[in-house]
């Protein structure tokens, strides 16, 4: 085997040596691209290495020490597989621990590039036949004729029920404020680009990569032209300046909103400075994957392998591989099976200080920094030199208005239709005065907004970075918009202009996506941009925050169903109002699965303990999924990483080693076989020792991946819109925010909690098995255990059955992981925050560990969020009751409560939501935090997977955020069909 694999990568070699069209691939405008490629398998039958160097390829027998990446297999099979699967199957294997990378992610990239190079034609054959398979295989389970089912879901737009009962004080231009009279086809124009933007394959776009590159190759990284270190914050600001003032400035025909992320009409927003390099290996092969293809021209391709280079060795892995010399705690999360750190990724998960770029504008933003630097000392230079950064990006975005100002009156003066013209010539008078001017009306004060969102994504990773409460910003330019007018057709009018504006703003928002390799269509499936929009709620003085605005933003929501913004509805028990509530529930039946709704009070409760004033806490916001954020004024990176709960279950049943990893990770604890358990605390205890060494473990990854990040990637632009940071001359990575936490998502709680009860109750109380018999069949996957998988499966009560003891056990689990994080602080000195959610992970997580004791078998998915088994309870409001009673002191991050809703045949539109809304408003009374519903019956998704173009926007809520239900991968699909599905 060692000679076959010498003789493979010998071959792979001449190519590059012999071929001037490959070799030409292994240089970059920054010279030779080097880097050393280790190939080995566990049982010590293979090492290889293949070396780049100036030009030129060699193998050799032995894996050098300086190696850049190795590739380790667990068997000679494994190693045979690899030639006969495509990069995205190999992809699997390394989810699957069969293959085991360490070392630079980059270079493994490049190498797989190189090997797409040789083996394209054959690779683009076998997705292709992957493809045919698949689709196969969905026709013979689920039929091939169209049922007619996809009408059902489009008939629920065509029955729109009005506001009957008293509504909100806030409303108070609104007749209806359900506003039930308009439907998408009232806006023609919004209807065909709705229709376009479904239809439109994403394109990668390299238009930031390319003007970033070249700015940092003629001005430096690490020094500048003299030879001088770089202040990271300053480097970072010439750089934001430079790609502001040279980006496409572009004005999408018919938009009533000025910019766009990229000149692609649907692009790919890519990143080299953090993740971009993800899909190196697979720029030969995106455009043909089975899920989420994207378009990439020949020229794209060009432009990144180009560029790529120049990041390999800058980004945030690598600089902590280098400073701490590759820590235990990085080679853990690069496993992906007990945690996985999102600060490597981006610092997204935030929400700006909207109200006060609207409000005030830049001008006066700079005009403040220069005030504060005006009371500085010279040897301040830290300080002055952050605050400096900031005004440099400010003024980087203001030359890219004034530029989007002329190409608007470029346009008009080439348009033929008056009214085409009309509107660009004011999008020419809006875009001369905002961002840097105060907004006086709507549409300048959209446009600002958008304007500021432009940059953010220039800046800063397009992933979870959200607007927070909309409708409370733009409320007072919709009643100054209304004062006036006068005649009720005036009002109308305006109205309509208002829902389109914000049509735009919506699809504006969906046309640029986050980078997805195919790995992450795995990890992450269907998760995008993750743009969170808050309404409702009460505001900082406690009132009732419900407006005109909210009505409006809840409409365009039900109008276009599009999985981003990801709408979020905060509601208040006795403040808010029930036809506000009622409107929820409607929209969330007539698009499936939006908005998530959140009870105020739990939310707040669990705020308290990171926030001082009850003012902050009342104006909270959702940012990314479901994660809890102060708007304007915390730096909190909601999502910064997250833990595998049932790692640490697997841990403490096999002391301290991992089965799937094959590896003694954690502490010594106990072993089962020795009878070292005599009670259930014991076992807890150890379970506890295993969670807080992986949460340790995965707490030291962030705070280092938060200091490569403050280097590497500070925000001057993003810190200037956030409160508390020109005060200390701080930026947002280094602490500068009024509040500095970081979140956490921890998955897998429900199947934890059932399999405690299990062994607490049938192992340590009734003894009707021994640890040891448990432990035999759990290591069999409950093969020839039948009986005994029916006992633990049907005879212990599990949360979200409506038992005390079970709420009891998953209290004190959650108190265990709250405890964990709480002993910790992150870089910038704050507390880290605990989150019930799963993004996908909990589909990814399963796919990652084995058999549990709470009859769970091997690689299915965990239960998603807080929600309980669907074995729990065939009475919902048996879950309702489990998930309300959650103390929210240990779930400061919020939680996503996922629940499936069938509406039998006969159930009217009303019925169905008087019965939603029912349900919703119990939960909150009781003190829930959080709920989300599909409203969608399994028949329609099984039809959706056979066909899928009857089903463009299907949407589903996944674990926190939405996802087009045909985008998902095919276990995604199959774990949202198999969730407990209750009756209306």
């Amino acid at each position: 085997m060692n000679i076959l694999a010498s003789l493979a990568l010998r071959m792979m070699a001449a190519q590059f040596n012999l071929r001037p069209s490959l070799r030409a691939y292994l240089k970059s405008t920054d010279g030779w691209t080097n880097f050393t490629i280790g190939l080995k398998t566990e049982t010590e039958t293979v090492e290889q290495a293949i070396v780049f160097h100036d030009g030129r390829v060699r193998v050799v027998k032995k894996i050098p020490g300086n190696a850049d990446a190795v590739m380790r297999f667990i068997n000679d099979d494994v190693l045979k597989e690899i030639v006969k699967i495509t990069p995205n199957e190999m992809l699997n294997l390394v989810l699957k621990n069969k293959i085991i990378l360490e070392g630079n992610m980059a270079y493994l990239q490049a190498f797989n590039f190189f090997i797409s190079l040789i083996m394209g034609k054959k690779h683009q054959k076998m997705l292709d036949k992957i493809r045919r398979e698949e689709m196969k295989t969905r026709k013979e389970e689920y039929g091939t004729e169209d049922t007619g089912l996809s009408e059902e879901i489009k008939s629920r737009s065509e029955y729109r029920m009005k506001a009957t009962a008293e509504h909100d004080a806030g409303v108070r231009y609104l007749e209806d404020p359900y506003l039930s009279e308009y439907s998408v086809d009232d806006f023609p124009r919004i209807k065909r680009l709705l229709d376009e933007h479904l239809s439109i394959k994403p394109e990668i776009s390299s238009e930031r990569p390319r003007l970033l590159t070249r700015w940092y190759r003629e001005n430096g990284f690490e020094v500048d032209k003299e030879g001088n270190p770089w202040f990271p914050e300053l480097r970072q600001a010439h750089a934001y300046n430079y790609v502001m003032e040279n980006k496409k400035p572009v004005i999408r025909p018919e938009s009533l909103i000025a910019g766009t992320c990229a000149p692609e009409d649907v692009a790919v927003m890519i990143y080299p400075d953090t993740t971009g390099t993800m899909i190196w290996g697979e720029l030969g092969s995106i455009d043909k994957r089975f899920l989420n293809p994207c378009t990439i021209s020949k020229k794209t391709v060009e432009e990144l392998h180009d560029i790529y280079p120049f990041w390999a060795k800058r980004i945030t892995r690598e600089w902590v591989r280098s400073k701490y010399e590759y820590p235990l705690c990085q080679k853990i999360d690069e496993r992906a099976v007990a945690s996985f750190n999102f600060k490597t990724v981006s610092m997204s998960h935030i929400i700006p200080d909207l109200p006060t770029i609207v409000n005030e504008g830049t001008h006066s933003i700079m005009e403040r920094i220069r005030r504060q630097m005006d009371t500085l000392q010279e040897s301040e230079t830290d300080q002055l030199d952050t605050l400096q950064s900031m005004i440099i990006c400010l003024e980087g975005l203001n030359t890219y208005a004034g530029n989007l100002a002329g190409e608007a009156l470029r346009l008009s003066e080439s348009e033929e239709d008056p009214k085409r013209v009309e509107e660009l010539k004011t999008l020419h008078k809006i875009c001369l005065r905002v961002p840097a001017h105060p907004a006086r009306d709507i549409d300048e004060a959209v446009n600002a907004f958008w304007i500021f969102w432009v940059g953010l994504v220039m800046e800063n990773n397009n992933i979870s970075l959200s607007p927070g409460r909309l409708d409370q910003l733009f409320q007072p330019f919709f009643e100054k918009g209304m004062e006036q007018l006068s005649t009720s057709e005036e009002k109308q009018a305006f109205t309509e202009h208002v829902i389109e504006l914000f049509c735009f703003y919506f699809i504006r928002n969906a046309e640029h996506q986050n980078l997805v390799p195919d790995v992450a269509n795995y990890l992450f499936s269907g998760s995008h941009a993750e743009t969170a929009i808050t309404v409702g709620g009460v505001t900082p003085d406690g009132k009732d925050a419900v407006n005109d605005m909210t009505y409006i933003l809840l409409k365009v929501t039900e109008m276009l169903t599009m999985r981003d913004p990801n709408m979020n509805a905060r509601f208040k028990v006795g403040v808010n109002s029930d036809t506000y509530l009622k409107r929820l529930c409607e929209v969330n039946f007539i698009t499936v699965a939006t908005p998530s709704m959140h009870g105020d009070d739990a939310v707040m409760e669990a705020l308290s303990q990171n926030a001082e004033k009850i003012e902050d806490i009342r104006d909270w916001a959702a940012t990314g999924c479901v994660e809890i954020t102060i708007s304007g004024k915390q730096g909190n990176h909601a999502g910064a990483t997250s833990i595998n709960m049932v790692a640490g279950l697997e841990m403490a049943l096999n002391n301290g080693y991992h089965p799937l990893m094959n590896w003694h990770l954690g502490p010594e604890t106990g072993r089962i076989e020795n009878d070292d358990f005599t009670s259930f605390d014991e076992f807890f205890d150890a379970f506890a020792a295993q969670t807080k060494f992986i949460i340790d473990q995965t707490v030291l990854f962030n705070n280092m991946a938060a200091e490569a990040y403050a280097y590497l990637r500070p925000t001057p632009y993003l810190s200037a819109a956030i409160q508390g940071t020109i005060e200390k001359g701080k930026d947002v990575t280094n602490g500068g925010a009024i509040y500095n936490t970081s979140g956490t998502f921890n998955i897998g709680l429900s199947d934890v909690v059932d399999s405690m009860m299990v062994i607490k109750k049938l192992v340590f109380e009734e003894k009707r098995i021994t640890m040891q018999e448990l432990k035999r069949a759990v290591d069999s996957n409950f093969e020839n255990h039948a009986a005994l998988h029916t006992m633990v499966m049907n005879k212990v009560p599990r949360f979200g059955s409506g038992s005390d003891e079970a709420v009891e056990m998953a209290n004190r689990v959650a108190s265990l992981i709250h405890t964990c994080y709480k002993s910790t602080k992150n870089f910038r000195g704050g507390d880290y925050t605990v989150g019930f959610w799963s993004v996908a992970q909990h589909s990814a997580y399963g796919a990652l560990s084995g058999a549990i004791p709470s009859g769970r078998v091997a690689y299915d998915p965990f239960t998603p969020g807080l929600t309980p088994h669907p074995s729990a309870s065939m009475n919902f409001l048996d879950n309702i009751r489990d998930v309300a009673r959650m103390n929210p002191h240990y779930m400061d991050n919020n939680i996503a409560f996922n629940v499936r809703l069938v509406p039998a045949e006969q159930d009217s539109h009303e019925k169905t939501v008087d019965t939603m809304f029912s349900y919703v408003k119990t939960y909150f009374e009781q003190g829930g935090m959080q709920m989300q519903f599909n409203i969608v019956k399994s028949a329609i998704l099984k039809d959706a997977m056979v066909n899928p173009d009857n089903y463009k926007n299907l949407l589903v809520r996944i674990s926190g955020y939405n996802a087009y239900f045909i985008h998902l991968s095919r276990d995604m699909q199959l774990e949202i069909i198999n969730r407990a599905e209750f009756g209306i």
